[in-house]
């Protein structure tokens, strides 16, 4: 597809859009959609499986737990009524594959297998519950760390078997399993935004296209057309949009072709009529007074006729044949002195670091674009007061300053209108044919440039052109 000439972000004579967020476009908003259902699914789906594996190991350990202490249990009782050895011995002879330790309540006495834990870390809730025949289990801390405590009521009255299962390794569990699905939580909606841009991307292609191709006919391009590089979703929607630009662009040319045939034609009665004023003008002292007035309003619109005729050639030649604008290397001083007319040269002011500031103009369309802001200023502003020559680090600028009453700020779009003349005030009252402006619009869209209209310093209005700079 091909791509409107650059324009240069500052000093747009319509208020400058805000460059579009990313993030609001369709494929950033759509990019979000997948990244926030993404984020929710893997909340929704951690939480869930966190709830699910914690209580599953810890029922697993659970089961596991009492079913080795219930073991035990039967075991100890056993050996108390038939063999006849003493507690400690038939403690330590028990299985204890969990690391747990065992405790044995007989006869008001406790004997342990681990000198850390003992029947003071046993809660008394459990011990009356278990010597009261009911077998209980319940969670307690041990050495800064939780356990299982798990008890089982003996035959004999009075006796019960306690054993403590340390929970440890389960914790270390749990604190692994939360670390690697809280980093999954946190990580997955990255992934999902990088993936949710690249499927975003062919699906939304159809849609830049169109969207650049529009700016590009906006911008002036009106050449361009979208490619659809063989996308059957694209194919349908290119050849309509191609084939709308296509009329339009004819539309355009052939309105151009008009301008520029209604000119010429104008051109040879024109003469005839300038050179037939000249004779009569030149037999101006023998015309009654009334005559002369007639003759001076006669030269007046004659004049005002013969600018529109060139305006009118000038706008043909600018978009008759989409020729671009030859652009080079302008000193922009010299150029804009060059241009001014002996009264208004003197007015014209070069700021210091604007000395060598060079441009990339077309140098014919740059000195018609100070042409017109100076014949705008003499005609509708009470004449020019001052032209300065200034830049920024990545412009050069020029701007006109006239005696007017200046421009109203609702005017100020539509001053670069074709035949827009205000809506009252003295720049509305002195005539002129309204394409002046728009000429230099037009221009400056051609070169990358812009322009601007302000209140001058001195009261009147300020026309600002700005154009890139040749150095940057």
């Amino acid at each position: 597809m091909k791509r409107p000439p650059a324009r240069a972000p500052g000093g747009a004579r319509r208020p400058a859009r805000r460059p579009a967020v990313r993030w609001r476009s369709l494929r950033g908003r759509a990019t979000l959609l997948i990244t926030g259902l993404v984020l929710v699914l893997t909340t929704v789906t951690t939480v869930a499986v966190w709830t699910a594996v914690s209580q599953y190991l810890l029922a697993q350990r659970h089961r596991s737990a009492v079913a080795q202490a219930s073991a035990n249990a039967l075991q100890v009782e056993r050996g108390l009524r038939t063999r006849g050895l003493p507690a400690p011995d038939l403690l330590a002879q028990l299985p204890r594959e969990s690391g747990s330790t065992s405790l044995l309540l007989r006869r008001g006495g406790w004997t342990t297998t681990s000198l850390g834990v003992g029947a003071d870390d046993l809660p008394t809730d459990l011990r009356e519950a278990v010597v009261g025949g009911q077998p209980s289990t319940q969670r307690i801390e041990v050495d800064g760390g939780t356990a299982l405590a798990v008890g089982v009521p003996l035959a004999g009255i009075g006796e019960a078997y306690f054993e403590v299962f340390r929970l440890d390794e389960l914790d270390r569990t749990f604190r692994a399993l939360s670390t690697g699905m809280a980093a999954g939580t946190v990580l997955l909606p990255f992934a999902a935004l990088l993936l949710g841009r690249w499927l975003t991307r062919p699906a939304l292609r159809p849609l830049e296209e169109v969207s650049a191709a529009a700016a590009a006919i906006a911008a002036g391009d009106l050449g361009a057309r979208i490619e659809p590089h063989g996308d059957p979703l694209l194919v349908p929607l290119a050849a309509s949009f191609n084939d709308t630009a296509q009329a339009l662009e004819r539309r355009l040319l052939a309105d151009a072709r008009f301008a520029a045939d209604v000119a010429h034609e104008l051109r040879t009665p024109l003469t005839t009529i300038t050179a037939a004023l000249a004779i009569v003008q030149a037999r101006r002292e023998h015309l009654p007074d009334d005559a002369r007035e007639g003759l001076d309003l006669l030269g007046h619109e004659l004049d005002r006729f013969h600018r529109l005729v060139l305006d009118l050639l000038e706008i043909a030649r600018s978009s008759g044949d989409g020729t671009p604008a030859a652009v080079e290397s302008v000193l922009l001083p010299d150029l804009v002195e060059r241009s001014l007319p002996e009264a208004v040269a003197p007015l014209l002011v070069v700021e210091p670091g604007a000395r060598q500031v060079r441009v990339c103009a077309d140098k014919r369309r740059l000195r018609q674009v100070v042409v017109n802001l100076v014949q705008n200023a003499q005609q509708h502003g009470g004449g020019a007061t001052r032209v300065s020559v200034s830049c920024t680090a990545q412009r050069g600028l020029v701007a006109v300053d006239d005696a007017g009453p200046g421009v109203d700020p609702a005017e100020r779009e539509r001053v670069f209108e074709r035949f827009a003349r205000g809506r009252g005030g003295g720049r509305a009252s002195t005539g002129g044919a309204g394409l002046g402006l728009s000429l230099v619009v037009r221009h400056l869209e051609a070169m990358g440039g812009d322009v601007t209209v302000s209140d001058s310093p001195d009261g009147g209005a300020r026309f600002v052109v700005s154009i890139p700079r040749e150095d940057v």
